[in-house]
Protein backbone atom coordinates (compact mmCIF):
# COMPACT_ATOMS: atom_id res chain seq x y z
CA UNK A 1 0.00 0.00 0.00
CA UNK A 2 1.37 3.35 -0.82
CA UNK A 3 0.30 7.09 0.38
CA UNK A 4 -1.89 8.77 -2.01
CA UNK A 5 0.43 11.83 -1.51
CA UNK A 6 1.98 13.11 -4.37
CA UNK A 7 5.13 11.35 -3.35
CA UNK A 8 3.52 8.23 -3.05
CA UNK A 9 5.31 7.04 -0.34
CA UNK A 10 4.95 3.43 1.24
CA UNK A 11 2.90 3.21 3.94
CA UNK A 12 2.18 0.31 7.34
CA UNK A 13 -1.42 -0.66 8.45
CA UNK A 14 -2.29 0.95 11.38
CA UNK A 15 -5.58 -0.85 12.19
CA UNK A 16 -6.93 -4.21 10.52
CA UNK A 17 -10.38 -4.08 9.35
CA UNK A 18 -12.22 -7.90 9.80
CA UNK A 19 -15.08 -6.05 7.28
CA UNK A 20 -16.36 -6.63 4.20
CA UNK A 21 -17.63 -3.70 3.00
CA UNK A 22 -19.58 -2.86 -0.56
CA UNK A 23 -18.32 0.71 -1.78
CA UNK A 24 -21.46 1.28 -3.39
CA UNK A 25 -23.21 0.85 -0.27
CA UNK A 26 -21.65 3.53 2.10
CA UNK A 27 -23.75 6.51 3.15
CA UNK A 28 -22.00 9.65 2.64
CA UNK A 29 -24.36 11.39 4.80
CA UNK A 30 -23.17 13.72 7.58
CA UNK A 31 -25.41 11.65 9.74
CA UNK A 32 -24.86 8.35 8.21
CA UNK A 33 -26.11 5.06 9.19
CA UNK A 34 -23.09 3.42 8.00
CA UNK A 35 -20.99 2.58 10.63
CA UNK A 36 -18.13 0.26 10.77
CA UNK A 37 -14.25 0.39 11.29
CA UNK A 38 -12.38 0.63 8.21
CA UNK A 39 -8.53 -0.74 7.46
CA UNK A 40 -6.40 2.60 8.30
CA UNK A 41 -3.06 3.00 7.19
CA UNK A 42 -0.04 5.56 7.74
CA UNK A 43 2.39 7.09 5.53
CA UNK A 44 6.09 6.08 6.91
CA UNK A 45 7.45 9.52 5.50
CA UNK A 46 4.77 11.81 5.59
CA UNK A 47 2.63 10.30 8.92
CA UNK A 48 -0.59 10.87 6.88
CA UNK A 49 -3.38 8.77 8.15
CA UNK A 50 -5.88 7.18 5.45
CA UNK A 51 -8.23 4.68 5.12
CA UNK A 52 -8.55 1.53 3.08
CA UNK A 53 -11.67 3.28 1.29
CA UNK A 54 -9.73 6.75 0.28
CA UNK A 55 -7.44 4.70 -1.68
CA UNK A 56 -10.38 3.06 -3.60
CA UNK A 57 -11.82 6.17 -3.58
CA UNK A 58 -8.80 7.82 -5.27
CA UNK A 59 -8.75 5.74 -7.80
CA UNK A 60 -12.61 5.10 -8.18
CA UNK A 61 -14.56 8.53 -9.72
CA UNK A 62 -17.67 7.73 -8.61
CA UNK A 63 -17.00 9.37 -5.44
CA UNK A 64 -18.50 12.71 -6.51
CA UNK A 65 -21.61 10.90 -7.41
CA UNK A 66 -22.06 9.61 -4.21
CA UNK A 67 -22.24 12.79 -2.80
CA UNK A 68 -24.49 14.39 -5.11
CA UNK A 69 -26.93 11.93 -4.09
CA UNK A 70 -26.71 12.72 -0.50
CA UNK A 71 -30.02 13.45 0.77
CA UNK A 72 -30.04 13.71 5.17
CA UNK A 73 -33.53 14.38 6.45
CA UNK A 74 -31.88 13.26 10.15
CA UNK A 75 -29.56 16.25 9.71
CA UNK A 76 -32.49 18.76 8.64
CA UNK A 77 -34.24 17.10 11.84
CA UNK A 78 -31.33 18.61 14.03
CA UNK A 79 -31.27 21.71 11.94
CA UNK A 80 -32.14 23.38 15.60
CA UNK A 81 -29.23 22.44 17.80
CA UNK A 82 -27.06 23.10 14.84
CA UNK A 83 -27.65 26.91 14.43
CA UNK A 84 -26.87 26.59 18.01
CA UNK A 85 -23.68 25.02 17.36
CA UNK A 86 -22.42 27.01 14.35
CA UNK A 87 -23.61 30.43 16.43
CA UNK A 88 -20.73 29.16 18.54
CA UNK A 89 -18.51 28.59 16.28
CA UNK A 90 -18.87 31.84 14.63
CA UNK A 91 -17.88 33.57 17.31
CA UNK A 92 -14.77 31.91 17.33
CA UNK A 93 -13.57 32.99 13.24
CA UNK A 94 -15.40 36.44 13.44
CA UNK A 95 -12.40 38.08 13.84
CA UNK A 96 -11.23 37.21 11.29
CA UNK A 97 -14.27 38.44 8.78
CA UNK A 98 -15.65 41.75 8.39
CA UNK A 99 -18.13 43.81 6.02
CA UNK A 100 -16.12 43.79 3.34
CA UNK A 101 -15.18 39.84 3.38
CA UNK A 102 -15.87 37.85 0.03
CA UNK A 103 -16.40 34.63 1.78
CA UNK A 104 -16.49 30.95 -0.18
CA UNK A 105 -17.45 27.99 2.45
CA UNK A 106 -16.75 24.85 0.76
CA UNK A 107 -18.67 21.72 2.02
CA UNK A 108 -21.45 24.21 3.38
CA UNK A 109 -23.82 21.39 3.11
CA UNK A 110 -27.71 23.07 4.42
CA UNK A 111 -26.63 26.14 4.68
CA UNK A 112 -26.59 26.35 8.39
CA UNK A 113 -23.33 28.25 8.82
CA UNK A 114 -23.57 30.11 5.85
CA UNK A 115 -26.92 31.64 6.80
CA UNK A 116 -24.66 33.09 9.75
CA UNK A 117 -21.86 34.25 7.62
CA UNK A 118 -23.52 35.81 5.01
CA UNK A 119 -25.14 38.75 7.38
CA UNK A 120 -21.75 39.87 8.42
CA UNK A 121 -19.91 40.14 5.10
CA UNK A 122 -20.13 41.48 1.68
CA UNK A 123 -20.39 38.55 -0.21
CA UNK A 124 -20.59 34.90 0.49
CA UNK A 125 -20.75 31.60 -1.85
CA UNK A 126 -20.87 28.22 -0.90
CA UNK A 127 -20.25 25.19 -2.53
CA UNK A 128 -21.94 22.18 -2.35
CA UNK A 129 -22.25 19.02 -3.60
CA UNK A 130 -25.45 17.71 -2.33
CA UNK A 131 -28.25 18.51 -4.80
CA UNK A 132 -30.38 18.13 -1.62
CA UNK A 133 -28.98 20.48 0.68
CA UNK A 134 -28.44 22.91 -2.02
CA UNK A 135 -31.96 22.83 -2.56
CA UNK A 136 -32.76 23.49 1.04
CA UNK A 137 -30.16 26.12 1.68
CA UNK A 138 -31.44 28.08 -1.49
CA UNK A 139 -35.00 28.03 -0.24
CA UNK A 140 -34.68 28.69 3.60
CA UNK A 141 -31.73 30.45 3.55
CA UNK A 142 -31.84 32.28 0.18
CA UNK A 143 -27.75 31.70 0.08
CA UNK A 144 -26.03 31.23 -2.88
CA UNK A 145 -25.14 27.97 -3.27
CA UNK A 146 -23.36 26.28 -6.30
CA UNK A 147 -23.54 22.49 -6.61
CA UNK A 148 -19.97 21.66 -8.26
CA UNK A 149 -16.59 20.64 -7.19
CA UNK A 150 -13.74 22.81 -6.50
CA UNK A 151 -11.63 21.72 -8.89
CA UNK A 152 -14.40 23.10 -11.96
CA UNK A 153 -15.24 26.11 -10.06
CA UNK A 154 -11.40 26.99 -9.76
CA UNK A 155 -12.01 27.84 -13.69
CA UNK A 156 -13.91 30.90 -12.49
CA UNK A 157 -10.54 32.35 -11.21
CA UNK A 158 -12.41 33.97 -8.82
CA UNK A 159 -10.57 35.27 -5.83
CA UNK A 160 -11.49 35.26 -1.77
CA UNK A 161 -10.79 37.17 1.11
CA UNK A 162 -11.26 34.08 3.50
CA UNK A 163 -12.46 30.43 3.08
CA UNK A 164 -14.25 28.39 5.60
CA UNK A 165 -14.44 24.56 5.69
CA UNK A 166 -16.35 23.11 8.37
CA UNK A 167 -15.49 19.63 9.24
CA UNK A 168 -14.78 19.08 5.64
CA UNK A 169 -11.42 18.24 5.08
CA UNK A 170 -11.13 15.12 6.37
CA UNK A 171 -13.45 14.01 3.72
CA UNK A 172 -11.63 15.10 0.18
CA UNK A 173 -11.19 12.62 -2.15
CA UNK A 174 -7.98 14.29 -2.84
CA UNK A 175 -6.81 16.78 -0.23
CA UNK A 176 -3.08 17.65 -1.66
CA UNK A 177 -5.14 18.49 -5.18
CA UNK A 178 -8.12 20.45 -3.22
CA UNK A 179 -5.62 22.17 -1.10
CA UNK A 180 -3.61 23.58 -4.18
CA UNK A 181 -6.96 24.80 -5.81
CA UNK A 182 -7.76 26.48 -2.30
CA UNK A 183 -4.83 28.40 -2.15
CA UNK A 184 -5.79 29.33 -5.90
CA UNK A 185 -8.89 30.71 -5.03
CA UNK A 186 -7.81 32.82 -2.11
CA UNK A 187 -6.23 35.83 -2.22
CA UNK A 188 -2.13 36.81 -1.12
CA UNK A 189 -2.57 36.86 2.87
CA UNK A 190 -6.30 35.86 2.78
CA UNK A 191 -7.53 33.39 5.49
CA UNK A 192 -8.25 29.87 5.53
CA UNK A 193 -10.16 28.61 8.64
CA UNK A 194 -11.10 24.92 8.72
CA UNK A 195 -12.10 22.51 11.45
CA UNK A 196 -10.83 18.95 12.21
CA UNK A 197 -10.49 16.12 14.35
CA UNK A 198 -6.38 15.72 15.49
CA UNK A 199 -5.31 11.99 15.32
CA UNK A 200 -2.11 13.13 18.06
CA UNK A 201 -4.69 14.67 20.64
CA UNK A 202 -5.05 12.35 24.03
CA UNK A 203 -8.58 10.83 23.67
CA UNK A 204 -7.67 9.16 19.64
CA UNK A 205 -4.78 7.74 21.18
CA UNK A 206 -6.43 6.25 24.36
CA UNK A 207 -9.09 4.85 22.07
CA UNK A 208 -7.42 3.53 19.35
CA UNK A 209 -9.32 1.91 16.39
CA UNK A 210 -12.41 2.52 18.80
CA UNK A 211 -12.19 6.07 18.41
CA UNK A 212 -15.69 7.26 17.49
CA UNK A 213 -14.32 9.15 14.70
CA UNK A 214 -13.00 6.75 12.63
CA UNK A 215 -15.91 5.96 10.01
CA UNK A 216 -16.19 4.62 6.63
CA UNK A 217 -17.06 8.38 5.28
CA UNK A 218 -13.95 9.57 6.61
CA UNK A 219 -11.32 9.09 4.34
CA UNK A 220 -8.02 11.03 6.00
CA UNK A 221 -7.29 11.24 9.51
CA UNK A 222 -4.69 14.58 10.42
CA UNK A 223 -2.76 15.15 13.38
CA UNK A 224 -1.27 19.05 13.84
CA UNK A 225 1.85 17.84 12.18
CA UNK A 226 0.12 16.60 9.14
CA UNK A 227 -2.20 19.93 8.37
CA UNK A 228 0.87 21.98 9.02
CA UNK A 229 2.91 20.20 6.43
CA UNK A 230 -0.06 19.89 4.03
CA UNK A 231 -0.49 23.82 4.65
CA UNK A 232 2.76 24.43 3.96
CA UNK A 233 3.35 22.66 0.98
CA UNK A 234 0.65 24.29 -0.53
CA UNK A 235 1.88 27.97 0.60
CA UNK A 236 0.11 28.36 3.51
CA UNK A 237 1.16 29.05 7.20
CA UNK A 238 -0.89 27.42 10.64
CA UNK A 239 -0.70 30.64 12.73
CA UNK A 240 -3.51 29.77 15.32
CA UNK A 241 -5.50 26.55 16.40
CA UNK A 242 -8.68 26.66 18.55
CA UNK A 243 -9.72 23.89 20.23
CA UNK A 244 -13.50 23.20 19.73
CA UNK A 245 -15.93 21.99 21.66
CA UNK A 246 -19.17 20.70 20.04
CA UNK A 247 -23.27 21.60 20.94
CA UNK A 248 -25.07 18.69 19.95
CA UNK A 249 -28.59 17.20 21.15
CA UNK A 250 -29.00 14.67 23.60
CA UNK A 251 -30.54 12.41 21.03
CA UNK A 252 -27.97 13.05 18.46
CA UNK A 253 -25.43 11.39 21.05
CA UNK A 254 -27.92 8.72 22.36
CA UNK A 255 -27.71 8.10 18.79
CA UNK A 256 -24.40 8.06 17.87
CA UNK A 257 -23.27 5.85 21.07
CA UNK A 258 -25.99 3.37 19.89
CA UNK A 259 -23.88 2.56 16.86
CA UNK A 260 -20.63 2.81 18.83
CA UNK A 261 -21.83 0.54 21.26
CA UNK A 262 -24.65 -1.56 19.85
CA UNK A 263 -24.61 -4.57 22.46
CA UNK A 264 -26.27 -1.56 24.80
CA UNK A 265 -28.65 -0.48 21.59
CA UNK A 266 -31.87 -1.34 24.08
CA UNK A 267 -30.55 1.11 26.55
CA UNK A 268 -29.93 3.73 23.91
CA UNK A 269 -33.32 3.00 22.05
CA UNK A 270 -35.29 3.66 25.68
CA UNK A 271 -33.75 7.00 26.26
CA UNK A 272 -34.24 7.93 23.06
CA UNK A 273 -38.09 8.08 23.88
CA UNK A 274 -37.69 10.55 26.40
CA UNK A 275 -38.89 13.88 25.91
CA UNK A 276 -35.60 15.28 28.06
CA UNK A 277 -33.28 13.71 25.64
CA UNK A 278 -35.37 14.77 22.60
CA UNK A 279 -35.19 19.12 23.52
CA UNK A 280 -31.90 19.44 24.97
CA UNK A 281 -28.54 19.74 24.56
CA UNK A 282 -24.92 19.05 25.73
CA UNK A 283 -21.55 20.15 25.21
CA UNK A 284 -19.09 17.70 24.28
CA UNK A 285 -15.08 18.52 24.73
CA UNK A 286 -12.89 15.76 24.17
CA UNK A 287 -9.66 18.47 23.35
CA UNK A 288 -9.32 16.23 19.80
CA UNK A 289 -11.43 18.60 17.60
CA UNK A 290 -10.10 22.26 16.66
CA UNK A 291 -10.42 25.02 14.29
CA UNK A 292 -7.27 25.85 12.01
CA UNK A 293 -5.97 29.43 10.89
CA UNK A 294 -3.89 29.65 7.90
CA UNK A 295 -2.76 32.23 6.63
CA UNK A 296 -1.82 32.85 2.46
CA UNK A 297 1.65 33.82 2.45
CA UNK A 298 2.86 36.20 0.50
CA UNK A 299 6.25 37.09 -1.46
Amino acid sequence: MFCPCPDNNACDLLFHSSHVHDYNKIDFSCTSKTYFKPKLFKCRKCKLIFSEIAKNIFENKKYVENLTDVEDKDYIQEINFKTKYFKQLFNKISSHLNANSAVLEIGSYYGVLGNIVKRHVKKYIGLELSTHACQYAKKNYNLDFISETIKSFSKNNYQFDVIIMADVIEHFDNPFETMSLIEKNLKPGGILIFTTFNMDSIFPKLMGKKYHWIMPYHLYYFSNFTLKNLCNKYNFEIFKIKNDTRLVSYNYLIYKLGLIFPSLGFIFKFLARLKFFQKSTIRVNLLDLNIYFAKKKTF
